[in-house]
């Protein structure tokens, strides 16, 4: 799917880390000096923050979203519409925009959902809330995207726990001047290559799925554990999001050395970088993070944004390629302009 859809502009993003650090090299003594060290080296992940035992998604959400509310001299009863992309929310039922509606004290007729997607969360909620605008359901839509994927993560897996950070990102989207483009895709039948495979209804928790089982890597998880096949995410990766980002490139007619910035889903550092070379675009357009923050699922793009546009840069931001890939499997990118965007540092909780 493709589309170009008008008068819609990302005006601002913020971001909220968990306060506490996880640093790679401290793991040596619990994983192996040599394993640790080789792990870091491939992915380029020095360091994550982690959510305490109690600390939620949609916790970060709402921090960055208070903090949204201030620095634009944004009132609750602007916001006309609420999008929450996590695949880690706060019960089963009710859905966390609800509850998040409450909190912020938002109107009571504003249009409230869930979006239960990873990686390429952000993708999807800027798709739903630019649909909203378009069809005059909304003017004002925030959008929320986070996860605290290390809460699914058993300790005994060190193949992801040296991967996956917390965090929780605010976005305002409303009606503008510029068009967005948007492309997604799905593809269902990769849908166990990146699972936690029991606590829902097909699989139900029980004295089974809480038996630790050992893999011919030495990690150790449950079957209520989240499980990655990493080499099949790595293949998916690197054969599918370069020729979308090339495809919309071509939908919207634009040249490739015009865009200023490409600002990919932060899997991991080589990940992002054989996109890159397969792009054929400088370093210099494609930056990373993932060194400070590990891979943040559905909040790392805007956490990138926030990260690398907040304070002086060299980036044009006049037409930027935003692009998100994975759990699903799914994929999706946006062309768009934010030059006038606002973004914020992120902010410590």
């Amino acid at each position: 799917m493709k589309v170009n859809l008008p008068n819609v502009e990302i005006s601002a993003i913020t971001s909220c880390l968990p306060q506490k650090i996880l640093k790679m090299d401290s793991l040596g003594t619990e994983y192996g000096e040599k394993e640790v060290e080789n792990i870091m080296k491939a992915t380029g992940i020095e360091q994550v923050h982690v959510a305490e035992s109690d600390q939620t998604s949609s916790d970060l959400c709402y921090k960055a979203a208070l903090h949204l509310f201030e620095k634009e001299k944004l009132k609750p009863n602007e916001i006309d519409g609420l999008i929450f992309v996590s695949q880690t929310c706060d019960f089963l039922l009710p859905a966390t925009s609800i509850i998040l509606q409450d909190k912020l004290a938002l109107k009571k007729d504003t249009v409230c959902i869930d979006i239960h997607y990873g990686c390429t969360g952000y993708i999807y909620g800027i798709l739903q809330a630019a649909v909203w605008i378009v069809s005059g359901v909304c003017d004002k839509v925030i959008l929320l995207a986070g996860d605290t994927t290390t809460r699914m993560i058993n300790s005994k897996d060190k193949s992801l726990r040296m991967i996956f950070g917390d965090c929780g990102t605010a976005s305002l989207i409303k009606k503008g001047e510029n068009n967005i483009a948007i492309s997604a895709y799905s593809d269902g039948s990769g849908y166990d290559k990146l699972i936690v495979p029991a606590g829902g209804f097909r699989i139900p928790i029980s004295s089974e799925t809480k038996k630790i089982i050992i893999d011919s890597d030495n990690n150790g998880r449950t079957p209520e554990d989240l499980y990655m096949d990493g080499m099949a995410i790595f293949d998916f990766a690197i054969h599918n999001v370069y020729k979308d980002i090339n495809d919309l490139i071509d939908f919207i007619g634009w040249e490739k050395t015009e865009i200023g910035l490409f600002a990919l889903h932060q899997a991991n550092v080589f990940i992002v970088n054989y996109i890159r070379k397969k792009l054929n675009v400088d370093p210099e357009r494609v930056p990373t993070n993932v060194k400070k923050y590990g891979n943040t699922g559905p909040g790392s793009i805007p956490l990138l944004l926030c990260d690398i546009c907040s304070t002086a840069h060299h980036f044009d931001l006049s037409k930027v390629i935003l692009s998100g890939f994975g759990v699903g499997l799914s994929w999706g990118s946006i062309a768009c302009n934010i030059s006038e965007t606002n973004f914020y540092k992120p902010i410590i909780f």
